[in-house]
Formats: structure tokens, C-alpha cells, sequence
């Protein structure tokens, strides 16, 4: 109890930076299932609900005609609504071991009590981000963008496995599947709690990583879960908020954004709008430049807030956050990530790696971690 006391708390403090924020940077390209029973290991300041969700990882737009249809927190009353524990009797209830293989897998998080549980979470960077234009870093990192030669993904194993000596990395990645719902308390399913720990499991070890994420509750679980599955201990998670890594930094009129939406019988959902500025070029005047932006929030946000510790950050966001950067970073190369053609869009705990060399040189990836 005193845990969730204490997640009611920590994120009620990120809720007035997330108005702005909350319900636009997450509709999108993955659409929703029946979820389960969360049996997961939660965060020590959160509980997985026990989700009606409806939101698989991997529906195929291109066979389901709902796919490309998010719920949107405007139209939908519920929407991003955490399930209430006073109308669903199993709502928060954790999975009982003795009836649930899968449960013995999961940390208890009643164990975890306040004199153990050393968990923290930090800001690291102001929300407000001024437009610059950083001509010199421009043209730097068109020459890293040349050399990376971006034409698929990667595993994010392989990409932290060719890891050199003197290397630094941060990979970037949606958080894990998600409820329904696309507001700041949206919580994972079960699936979700399954797919961030196997992603863990593949960089099992005992190497140090930093975690950082948005002020979502989806996206510190996911790290948490990610620890977890690696083996770590979760009583002492520790992490940084970092609340410009939101789709919300690119758009610079709001309003001629979402006449886009309004308008257009092709562009159905924000998603097929970024990825149509992004990838074709089009739509210019609700947004900032993109190859700007995305070198201003490498070089100012991403780059500064890894850790100067730990080689190894993992960093939780959100796809419509994702998509315009891994379209740049691979030099328009990846045709899926048209997602306004395609409709496939940026799965689950997929993103991009950003590999700071010894010199300072930088080289991406686009990686997947399940």
C-alpha cells in the first residue's frame, strides 16, 4: 500500500507537465486486443491493473481495417482511463503463484517493503524546448547519417554485442504494449510486462545500465520490466525523466496540425500525418524543419542526458515520438516507416540506437527488441 501511495504521489507531480502532452504522442500504429491478468512486476510507485484491454503487439493493419484506429481520448470519454478498482473487484490484484505458473517469475511487490525499496526517479530537462537551428551540428551529422547506412533493423542484442571498445550507447524504444487507453496512466497488459522483461532477458548480465522515460506510467514500467528481466534488482531502480522525448516537440502549430487530421479523408490519425511530413516532406507548415529538430534533439537532449557512468541507457518514449527520428536517421531508406502508406508504423519496444564513439562521432541503428 505504501508503494502505490507512492505512485499516486510521484506521478500526480508529472501530470501538469503531461496535459499538453498526455493523449497525442501514442495513437497510433499499434491498435488493441484482449489482454489478461498482469502477474508482471510493476514499479514500486505502480500496479498493472487487470486490463480488459484491447491491444495485441503485432496486428497487421494491412489485414485489419480497425488496426490504424487508436483510441482517441477526445471522442472517448474512457479513454486513458486506468481501470477502477471500486467497479472491477480484480482490479490491481496481483497473480496468485499458486494457480499462476507464471507468477514465480514475477517480484511481489507487497515484499517490497519501504525499508528495502530504494527505487528512484529524477528530472533531468526542462519541457520547454526552443527551435534552433544548429548549422555546424547539421552538417556533422549528415555525415554520421551517410555513414550509418541505415536499410533494416537490427536486433538490439546485435547492436549491443558489436559495442566497441570506448563506445557509448542509448537505444530508444516504444514502451510495451499498452491498455487501450493512450493517457498518462495507461498501463501495460500482461503482454506488455512479457514482452519488456524478454527484452531484458536478451541483455542479461551484469553490466550497469541507465534507464530514462517520459512522465508515463507505461513507459517506467517498461524500463522496470526491462531491469528486471535482466536480472537487476528492482528495489533499487533508479531512472530519469526525460519529458521531451514526446511527438508534441516537432509541431509548432497545433491547430493547422489537427485541421491535417480534420481535412484529409487519407490521413485518418496523427500517425499517418507525422509520418507523412516526416518521410515525404509534405505538410511543412504545422511543423518544425525535420533534419533540425531531430540534430537539435540528439545533440541537446538525447546525447546529454545518457549516463556518465553506465555505457548503456535504455530509453522508453513513445512512436509518434520514435517514427519521425528513425525516419531520419535512416535517411528515408526504411519504407515501413511511411506509415501513412504502409500502416505498419513502429511496433512495440522498437526504436533506434544512437552509438557515441570514442571520438565523438555518432552512428544509428534502428533496432527491435522482441
Amino acid at each position: 500500500m505504501k508503494k502505490l501511495i507512492g505512485m499516486v504521489s510521484g506521478f500526480a507531480v508529472c501530470m501538469s507537465m503531461s496535459l499538453l502532452l498526455a493523449c497525442g504522442d501514442d495513437s497510433s500504429t499499434s491498435p488493441a486486443t484482449n489482454g489478461g491478468d498482469t502477474s508482471a512486476l510493476t514499479d514500486s510507485t505502480a500496479t498493472t491493473p487487470d486490463g480488459q484491454s484491447t491491444e495485441p503487439a503485432n496486428t497487421d493493419p494491412a489485414t485489419d481495417p480497425n488496426a490504424s484506429q487508436p483510441t482517441d481520448p477526445a471522442t472517448d470519454p474512457n479513454a486513458g482511463q486506468p481501470t477502477d478498482p471500486a467497479t472491477d473487484p480484480n482490479a490491481g490484484q496481483p497473480t496468485d503463484p499458486a494457480t499462476d505458473s507464471n507468477a514465480a517469475q514475477q517480484t511481489d511487490p507487497a515484499a517490497q517493503n519501504s525499508d528495502t525499496d530504494t527505487s528512484s526517479v529524477t528530472f533531468v530537462s526542462d519541457s520547454k524546448f526552443p527551435f534552433e537551428v544548429l548549422d555546424d551540428e547539421i552538417a556533422k551529422d549528415r555525415e554520421y547519417v551517410k555513414a550509418s547506412a541505415i536499410t533494416a533493423y537490427e536486433s538490439i542484442k546485435d547492436v549491443y554485442d558489436a559495442l566497441e571498445e570506448g563506445d557509448r550507447v542509448v537505444f530508444i524504444v516504444r514502451h510495451a504494449q499498452r491498455e487501450s487507453g493512450t493517457g498518462v496512466e495507461s498501463q501495460l497488459t500482461a503482454k506488455g510486462v512479457q514482452q519488456a522483461q524478454q527484452a531484458g532477458t536478451a541483455l542479461a548480465g551484469d553490466e550497469p545500465f541507465s534507464y530514462g522515460h517520459t512522465d508515463f506510467v507505461r513507459t517506467r514500467n517498461t524500463a522496470i520490466n526491462i531491469a528486471f528481466g535482466r536480472g537487476e534488482d528492482t528495489t533499487a531502480f533508479k531512472s530519469i525523466i526525460t519529458p521531451n522525448l514526446v511527438a508534441s516537440v516537432y509541431t509548432k502549430d497545433k491547430a493547422l496540425f489537427e485541421q491535417y487530421k480534420q481535412d484529409s479523408t487519407e490521413l485518418s490519425n496523427e500517425g499517418q500525418v507525422y509520418s507523412k511530413w516526416a518521410f515525404d516532406g509534405s505538410l511543412t507548415e504545422a511543423f518544425y524543419d525535420l533534419e533540425a529538430r531531430a540534430v537539435q534533439l540528439i545533440t541537446q537532449v538525447i546525447v546529454p542526458d545518457m549516463s556518465t557512468e553506465n555505457r548503456v541507457n535504455i530509453f522508453i518514449s513513445h512512436d509518434m515520438f520514435l517514427m519521425p527520428l528513425m525516419i531520419y536517421v535512416s535517411d528515408r531508406n526504411v519504407a515501413s516507416l511511411q506509415y501513412h502508406v504502409s500502416k505498419s508504423g513502429v511496433n512495440y519496444i522498437t526504436g533506434f540506437a544512437v552509438v557515441v564513439k570514442a571520438n565523438g562521432e555518432r552512428r544509428y541503428h534502428l533496432v527491435k527488441g522482441v
